[in-house]
């Protein structure tokens, strides 16, 4: 009789997860600082690329745990890294509910994956944002002008995340499997 694992968050799942979040983590710190509001990184790659190519569990979870990682390590954002957790985990949650409804895998599929989970995190990003300057009590005036900044960034952000784990993932989707570490998927093709 054969047990089904694959459903469970066995020991090789936790594993895979806990390598995608240390992914997230460094290539969180691969940034280049817009003033001191915001940021353009390459976190939110390895967040989408985990849903599109593990799931969305998987996905979410080492979004979510790599970005709280990288806020424990900054004071400045320390207060708010249970927030970067919900926040990054629908990056990859999104991005891996949409790509593995299926067994059939096209690069179409994950554009619209990863820009679903992008785009979500932008919104949730920028409401907790407005809320949190709202509640310091900052001016109108700086609210929008810090929100249009972060909107900026957050997109640019956003199209490199789903740029990059894309093509990252149709690159290491053959791989991965043939090391057994994915499951055999079939690729949609266009006749």
């Amino acid at each position: 009789m054969q047990n089904k694992t694959s459903s469970a968050f066995t020991v090789r799942r936790m594993a895979i997860t806990g390598l995608l979040a240390a992914l997230v983590f460094v290539f969180s710190w691969m940034q280049i600082p817009i003033g001191s509001i915001a940021r353009i990184h390459l976190g939110n790659v390895f967040c989408a690329l985990a849903g599109l190519l593990f799931g969305p569990l998987t996905g979410g979870l080492a979004g979510g745990f790599g970005s709280m990682l990288f806020d424990l390590t900054n004071p400045a954002y320390i207060a708010e890294c249970w927030i970067t957790f919900l926040t990054k985990f629908f990056i990859g949650f999104i991005a891996g509910l949409i790509a593995h409804p299926n067994k059939k895998v096209s690069v179409g599929r994950d554009i619209v994956a990863a820009s679903a989970g992008s785009v979500t995190y932008v919104i949730l990003y920028l409401v907790k944002s407005y809320i949190t300057m709202t509640i310091e009590g900052q001016a109108q005036g700086a609210i929008v002008t810090q929100l249009y900044t972060k909107g900026i960034t957050s997109l640019a952000n956003a199209v490199m995340a789903v740029i990059a784990s894309v093509l990252l993932a149709q690159a290491l989707r053959p791989a991965l499997a043939r090391a057994g570490i994915l499951p055999q998927k079939k690729t949609e093709t266009k006749q």
